[in-house]
């Protein structure tokens, strides 16, 4: 009796243990689908799995008519966020649905409804390490020879601007297995092929197909005092700044998207020392690192273009950044015209590297690299600024490169698409030049009729947030109070947006074309990694916008008891593409709990708007 019972029990055990490892075995195969991401210049869809690059993923596609749409089955996957569905503005798409299809097998639809310009014969759907891309503008992923990867200019005609606009409805019902689509295996035979799991040329991966809208940032990781933002698709980065107060530095990514569950969260480097990543403008991240000993910190550029390491210079001695060496094939250094230089380095293998502007010089490190003989570069040199560069060995193995600057010199650096070639281009403009040339001179409007208000942000974009108070109600309420003065003294004031919607950039720049206006202000509230940033600031661009913004911001300076933070040149996208004087101001930080108390109350608000009213008036009337 006691066998029979110690019998059952073992096998009861055994049955255990084999279903756990059938459990096991099966999870390890299910697609856990976390994210997606939309790319609001309107190129693509980013779906985001949970699952490592090596993991099988099968996905079967087909097409519907009464409404235009696709769908893609994701076989053996589960849908870790809510059944969600978005509805475009501005787009080829009409709406995107995403729903746990069906369980047992489970099955997670995607359904893609379209406008008749979407030319579903040129639309694509890639693996790209453990996640799909289903992109669906044919130019997207033209591969240029060289892309730029750094830079000092702050826009450029290759940035993406947004255009796209989508809502959201979490409230979406799951879809049922009832409607079974069947392929007609022509319009979507280009997308299902595109995709395969079997091995040969048409598997994408990281290495040889990356993404040239924008780049996603998906993870950060710590390293030693040191920091890894991985992501996908094109990097590029902006000459930093240094900001006081805490000292910290930042830097710019054009044409960058983060990750939600990332943005603006605090990863700490040391002691005092921390690094976040936020969404600054709707293409634009910004990477703040806050540390005393901002100076020692570089980007680090990975050897497959998909990742950049911010690294302190005394934590990565005796780190090993590579795992292959890249010997140098060939460089060269050549005059391009009166007033540009270029400096070129060629490798056998893709390079990791960092390179570093100062005032007087600019450094180049490659990591992972053997073989320069300066004698030979010297004596190929074909550019008199270049003539003093310099080459040092670092610590372990790799380059250094330092090239002597003028201080008035810009640059730009360059990566070739297979990582295995670095170009620098520097422009150092004449002093002859430089005198001659005089500042712009512009007419005032002496008859300024109309008066644009924008209220930032608005609708899915709420701007900075701090303990559920968003910058988008802040800045709509003192626009409003904005609006209601200057009418009552008679001027024509036409708002961008008068309730809580959405409006892109592009949309405000071409309402106030529209609007004829003759000053546009932008309305805003700033924010800061650390609490203690506090105060009033304002933005302008354009030369004709200097007098129109020293005489608003004066007249906030002398009714708002905060700390004046001054004037600054900014390339910000609305001042920066309107015809009119325009200015942006920021009406203090939501990131400071004494200032984000203080802007929420009416005295605040009110004087804020008065003075924002008095200076617009003051202004015209000079």
């Amino acid at each position: 009796m006691k066998f029979n019972i110690f019998k059952k029990v073992l096998i009861f055990l055994f049955a255990i243990v084999i279903n756990l490892l059938c459990s096991s075995a099966f999870a390890q195969g299910v697609v856990k689908i976390n994210t997606i991401n939309f790319d609001n210049s309107d190129n693509m869809i980013y779906i985001g799995t949970l699952n490592s690059p090596n993991s099988p993923i099968s996905v079967k596609t087909g097409k519907l008519s009464n409404p235009n749409r696709i769908y893609f089955d994701i076989e053996n996957a589960i849908l870790t966020r809510p059944n969600t569905s978005w509805s475009f503005k501005n787009s080829k798409l009409r709406q995107v649905r995403i729903s746990q299809f069906s369980t047992n097998p489970n099955v997670v639809r995607m359904v893609i409804y379209y406008n008749n310009d979407l030319e579903i014969s040129k639309t694509r759907l890639y693996r790209v390490g453990s996640d799909l891309v289903f992109l669906y503008k044919k130019d997207l992923y033209k591969q240029d020879f060289l892309t730029n990867i750094y830079r000092e200019q702050k826009d450029t005609s290759s940035d993406y601007y947004e255009y796209t606009t989508y809502s959201e409805d979490p409230k979406e019902q799951p879809q049922t297995a009832q409607e079974q689509p069947k392929s007609d295996g022509t319009t979507v035979s280009q997308i299902h092929d595109a995709f395969k799991n079997s091995a040969g040329p048409a598997v994408r991966t990281e290495k040889d197909f990356k993404l040239k809208s924008r780049y996603y940032v998906s993870r950060i990781d710590v390293k030693r005092g040191n920091a890894l933002i991985r992501g996908i698709g094109n990097i590029a980065i902006e000459n930093p700044i240094v900001v006081s107060n805490p000292t910290r530095l930042v830097f710019d990514m054009p044409n960058t998207f983060v990750a939600q569950e990332i943005r603006n969260k605090e990863y700490m480097l040391a002691e005092g020392e921390t690094i976040n990543v936020g969404q600054f403008e709707p293409t634009t991240a910004r990477v703040v690192i806050t540390s005393e000993d901002v100076t020692k910190f570089r980007p680090i550029y990975s050897f497959d273009g998909q990742s950049i390491f911010f690294a302190h210079d005394d934590r990565i001695l005796g780190m090993k950044l590579f795992d292959r060496y890249a010997t140098i094939g060939n460089y060269t250094a050549k005059k391009q015209n009166d007033i540009t230089d270029v400096f070129q380095l060629s490798f056998s293998a893709p390079v990791i590297h960092s390179i570093k502007r100062y005032n007087n010089r600019v450094e180049i490190g490659i990591y992972n690299s053997t073989g320069f003989n300066h004698q030979a570069y010297k004596a190929a040199l074909k550019s008199d600024r270049l003539a003093a560069m310099k080459t040092d060995k670092m610590p372990y193995v790799g380059l250094k490169v330092i090239i002597p600057l003028d201080v008035k010199a810009t640059i730009e650096y360059n990566e070739s698409f297979s990582n295995n070639m670095i170009q620098l281009v520097m422009t150092t403009p004449k002093e002859a030049e430089i005198k001659a040339t005089p500042s712009p001179i512009f007419k005032k409007n002496s008859n300024i009729k109309t008066i644009i208000i924008d209220a930032g942000h608005g609708g899915s974009d709420v701007g900075a947030t701090r303990e559920g108070i968003y910058e988008k109600d802040i800045t709509l309420d003192i626009s409003k109070r904005v609006e209601a003065i200057l009418k009552k003294k008679g001027y024509d004031v036409q708002m961008t947006r008068k309730t809580d919607v959405y409006v892109g950039l592009k949309e405000r720049v071409l309402f106030t074309e529209e609007k004829k206006g003759d000053l546009f202000v932008s309305i805003h509230v700033n924010s800061s990694v650390s609490p203690e940033g506090n105060g009033i600031e304002t933005h302008y661009y354009t030369p004709q916008s200097y007098d129109f913004a020293q005489i608003v911001h004066k007249q906030l300076a002398n009714t708002i008891n905060a700390k004046d933070r001054g004037l600054f040149k900014s390339k910000f996208y609305v001042i920066n593409n309107d015809i009119a004087p325009s200015i942006l101001v920021e009406t203090g930080f939501i990131s400071n709990p004494e200032e984000r108390a203080s802007l929420m109350t009416e005295d605040r608000k009110q004087k804020t708007a008065e003075a924002i009213a008095e200076g617009i008036i003051k202004y015209i009337k000079k």
